[in-house]
C-alpha cells in the first residue's frame, strides 16, 4: 500500500478551497486533502492530525500567509510548507522565502497550475521525509554506536572525528571531547607501519576507505599515545553513504592488539597448529610457505578431502584448485587482505573432494612471521552438516512465514514495550492498515484508548508472569466494538532463563458466538423457571390426590383405587423427569476420569430395581462429567425396568440388564420387549406417542452435552441396547 499523503489547504474562498481540493487528489491518489477557511482553523486542525504539508493563500481575513507559517515554524519546524496564492510580487516572495517557506507559487489561470502544485507537494513532502528518515538511521546508528562495547570512531569527509564513544579514551589515550578536535592524520599521532616506517597518506585505512567506498579489514598500525607509549591498532573501517551515493563519513573500529602483538611474536608455527586444531574436532591443518608458495597438507585434511595420506604436496594452484569456482574470488580476496597486513584469514567456502562432490568448510588462518620465515597456517573444518542444517532452518522459517501470512485468524508479535514487531496479512486486512502504519507503534497510537489499555494491561500479564494467557479482549474493528478470543504467549530471546521480552498473540472473532451463549443461558434461566413453575403446580394438586386415595383405601378395597395411585405415581416420575430434561441445555461443568463399573454400581443403588438383574462386563475408565452421566445410567436402567418388567414379558422371569464396552464407548442392553424399529428414530423424543417418555430424550441431552452419539439397536435376549459411542477413555 502506497503511504498517503495529508494535506491541509487553507483559503478564505471555499468554493476555491473545494475545487483545489478536486484537482489535488485527482493529480495523484495518495492526496488526502482537507480543507479549511481561516488560519485559526488551520491550527486547530494541526494540533488534532498529522499532516504532511500545508497549503496556504497570502491574503485572508485576519492573518496572512505569512503569519500562519511563522506559527507552524515555531510549533512544527520544518513541517513543508507551499503559499499559493493569488497575489504574487517579488517583495512577497522574498518575504516568504526569509519566512522559510517550503515553496512559492501564484495561483494563475488553468489546471496546469493544480498539477504544478501537486508536483511541488510531492516533492515537498518526499524530501521532508527522506530528511526525517536520515536524522532517525542517524540517531539510531549513534544510539548503537554508544552502546557498542569496542571502540567506534566516526570521521567525516574531510578527516575530521565527528564521534567517538566512551571506550574510544582507553584506546586512544584521548577524552572523548578531545578526540573530536583531532583529525586522521594529525602529526600527534605518530602513525607508522609494524616495521616502524611512516605510512603514506594515500595508504592511510581513512584514505583507502574514502577513496574507493569499500571496507577495510584487518589493518593493523602504530600509534602514540599523549604520554608517548606506542601501540598497535587493529583497524576495520566502513563508508557510510549521503542519498547521492556519495561517501560521507567512515566509521571505524578500533582495537588495542598491542598485547596480542608481542605475543604472536613468540608463538612458534607448532603453536599455531595446535591452537588452530583444537578450534574443533575433525579439523584439517594446512600450510602456506609464502617464500616458496609450497602448501602442505596434514592428514585429516587429507582425509577430509578424500585423498590418501601423503598423497598432497604442491603449491598454491593445487590447494586453489579444490575451492568451488564460486567461492575463489572471495577466498582470494581475503587472503590477499590478511597477507597486506597480517591479519588473520576466516571464510567459509565450498570445495571439491577428489571424488568430485562438494563439502563446505570454515578455514581460519594466520600469517607467522619468524626464523623458518614468513608463512601462512591455517585450518580447514568441514561444516556440511552444520550448512545443511541452516539450510533446513531457512526452509522451516520460509514455511512458518507462508503459514504465518495464510493464515485465516489475526497474528502479532510485539515487544516489552507493546510495540509491534510483526503482524500477519490477516491483521492488516481485518484493521486495514499497512505494516509501516502497524510495525514499531503501540495499540495506543493506532488503536481507541480503552481497546488499547485492556490489550496493553493483557500483555503485561503475560511478560510479568512469563506464562501464556487465554482471554476475551473487546476489540474495535471499523467502529465497531467486538469479542476475540485471545491466545498470548511469551516469547524470550534465545533463552528461557531471563525473562520474556516480546508478546506473541493469535486472536479469533467470537463476537457471534458469544452473542449466541449468551441468549442461550437467557432461554436456559427461562426453560428452567418454568420447569419449576409447572412442576410444583402440578406436584401439589398430585400430592393432595394421592393422599385422599391413601384415605379412600383405608375405607374400602377396589382395584381402581390402585390403579389410579399407579397413575399418580407415574405422573409424578414424568413432572421429575421433565424438570431434569429442562436443566439438559446446560453444558458439562466438569470432566473427570471416572470408573464405568463404579459408575452403574451407584446408579443401582438408586433405581427401584425390584426382581430385575445386573451384569456388568465393563472395567473402563472414561472422561465424563460424574453427575452427569448418572443420569445417564439410571434413565437407561429405569427404563429397562420399567418396560421389561413382567407385566411386559410375555413369560413371569424378570429382566437382566448388562452393561459392556465398546471401541470406542459402552452400552447398556436388556433382555425385555424392545423397542420397535420404527419406533427407534423417534425414541429420544419426549412424550411422543409409543416411545418411552422423557427418560430417553434425558439421556440424549446428556451425551450431547459430552460430544458423545447414542444409537438403539436390538440385544442379544431380542431387548433394547442401547450404545453410546464417541467416548474419550481416561
Amino acid at each position: 500500500m502506497t503511504e498517503p499523503i495529508h494535506v491541509l489547504h487553507v483559503d478564505d474562498d471555499p468554493a476555491f478551497a473545494e475545487l483545489t481540493a478536486t484537482f489535488l487528489e485527482r493529480a495523484d491518489d495518495r492526496f488526502v486533502v482537507d480543507s479549511v477557511t481561516s488560519v485559526e482553523a488551520g491550527l486547530d486542525r494541526l494540533a488534532a492530525t498529522d499532516v504532511d504539508c500545508v497549503v496556504s493563500d497570502y491574503e485572508m481575513d485576519r492573518l496572512t500567509g505569512i503569519e500562519f507559517l511563522d506559527a507552524i515554524r515555531t510549533g512544527y519546524g520544518d513541517l513543508p510548507f507551499v503559499l499559493f496564492t493569488g497575489k504574487g510580487s517579488e517583495e512577497i516572495a522574498s518575504e516568504a522565502i526569509s519566512a522559510g517557506v517550503t515553496d512559492y507559487l501564484q495561483k494563475g489561470r488553468g489546471t496546469d497550475r493544480y498539477t504544478i502544485l501537486a508536483h511541488r507537494i510531492s516533492n515537498a513532502v518526499s524530501a521532508h521525509r527522506s530528511r526525517a528518515e536520515s536524522e532517525s538511521r542517524r540517531q539510531r546508528l549513534e544510539g548503537i554506536l554508544t552502546a557498542v562495547p569496542g571502540c567506534v570512531v566516526q570521521v567525516d569527509a574531510d578527516g575530521q572525528f565527528v564521534f567517538a564513544n566512551e571506550r574510544a579514551k582507553a584506546v586512544l589515550g584521548l577524552t572523548r571531547a578531545t578526540l573530536t578536535d583531532c583529525a586522521y592524520n594529525d602529526i600527534e599521532w605518530g602513525i607508522r607501519d609494524l616495521d616502524g616506517d611512516p605510512i603514506p597518506d594515500a595508504e592511510l585505512p581513512f584514505r583507502r576507505v574514502y577513496e574507493t567506498g569499500e571496507p577495510l579489514y584487518g589493518y593493523r598500525h602504530t600509534i602514540r599515545w599523549p604520554d608517548g607509549t606506542e601501540k598497535v591498532l587493529l583497524v576495520n573501517g566502513a563508508p557510510t553513504f549521503d542519498d547521492d551515493g556519495a561517501v560521507e563519513s567512515v566509521l571505524f573500529s578500533l582495537v588495542d592488539v598491542t598485547d596480542r602483538r608481542a605475543q604472536e611474536r613468540r608463538l612458534e608455527v607448532t603453536t599455531h597448529r595446535l591452537d588452530l586444531a583444537l578450534e574443533a574436532t575433525d579439523t584439517g591443518v594446512w600450510e602456506w610457505d609464502l617464500e616458496t608458495d609450497a602448501v602442505v597438507w596434514d592428514e585429516t585434511l587429507e582425509r577430509v578431502m578424500g585423498l590418501e595420506p601423503g598423497t598432497f604436496e604442491g603449491t598454491y594452484e593445487a590447494f586453489a584448485a579444490r575451492i568451488h569456482r564460486a567461492d575463489l574470488d572471495d577466498v582470494e580476496r581475503r587472503l590477499e587482505r590478511a597477507l597486506e597486513t597480517d591479519g588473520d584469514y576466516r571464510i567459509e567456502c565450498r570445495m571439491r573432494r577428489a571424488d568430485g562432490t562438494v563439502l563446505w568448510t570454515e578455514s581460519h588462518a594466520t600469517v607467522v612471521d619468524n626464523e623458518k620465515g614468513r608463512r601462512m597456517v591455517g585450518i580447514h573444518h568441514d561444516i556440511t552438516d552444520r550448512k545443511r542444517r541452516e539450510a533446513e532452518v531457512e526452509r522451516t522459517n520460509r514455511r512458518l512465514d507462508s503459514i504465518l501470512e495464510s493464515t485465516t485468524t489475526p497474528m502479532f508479535l510485539k515487544d516489552a514495550d507493546g510495540r509491534y514487531l510483526l503482524v500477519n496479512d490477516h491483521y492488516r486486512r481485518l484493521f486495514g492498515l499497512s505494516d509501516s502504519e502497524v510495525i514499531g507503534r503501540t495499540d495506543a497510537e493506532i488503536h481507541p484508548t480503552t481497546m488499547a489499555a485492556e490489550v496493553g494491561a493483557n500483555d503485561r500479564r503475560v511478560l510479568d508472569a512469563a506464562e501464556p494467557l487465554r482471554t476475551t479482549e473487546r476489540i474495535v474493528v471499523d467502529g465497531e466494538k467486538r469479542t476475540f478470543l485471545t491466545s498470548k504467549v511469551p516469547v524470550h530471546d534465545g533463552t528461557d532463563d531471563g525473562p520474556p521480552n516480546a508478546v506473541f498473540g493469535v486472536a479469533k472473532d467470537i463476537t457471534e458466538r458469544e452473542a449466541y451463549r449468551t441468549t442461550l443461558e437467557r432461554q436456559n434461566e427461562l426453560l428452567e423457571q418454568f420447569a419449576g413453575v409447572v412442576s410444583h403446580d402440578l406436584r401439589s394438586p398430585i400430592t393432595v390426590a394421592q393422599g385422599r386415595l391413601e384415605l379412600a383405601s383405608e375405607e374400602c378395597d377396589s382395584v381402581h383405587l390402585d390403579d389410579a395411585a399407579d397413575a399418580l405415581a407415574r405422573s409424578q416420575e414424568l413432572i421429575g423427569d421433565l424438570l431434569a430434561l429442562s436443566r439438559q441445555g446446560r453444558g458439562t461443568d466438569e470432566i473427570e476420569s471416572v470408573s464405568l463399573a463404579d459408575a452403574v454400581d451407584a446408579c443401582w443403588r438408586t433405581v427401584e430395581t425390584g426382581t430385575a438383574t445386573l451384569a456388568v462386563e465393563t472395567t473402563g475408565t472414561i472422561r465424563a462429567d460424574r453427575s452427569r452421566l448418572g443420569q445417564l445410567l439410571q434413565n437407561l436402567v429405569r427404563n429397562a425396568v420399567e418396560h421389561g418388567s413382567p407385566g411386559d414379558r410375555t413369560d413371569d422371569s424378570s429382566v437382566s440388564i448388562t452393561v459392556g464396552d465398546l471401541n470406542d464407548g459402552f452400552y447398556v442392553a436388556d433382555d425385555g420387549p424392545g423397542i420397535p424399529p420404527d419406533v427407534r428414530e423417534r425414541a429420544f423424543e419426549t412424550a411422543s406417542e409409543g416411545t418411552p417418555g422423557f427418560g430417553l430424550g434425558i439421556v440424549a441431552q446428556v451425551a450431547a452435552a459430552h460430544g458423545w452419539t447414542v444409537r438403539i439397536a436390538e440385544s442379544e435376549g431380542g431387548g433394547a441396547r442401547f450404545e453410546i459411542s464417541g467416548v474419550e477413555s481416561a
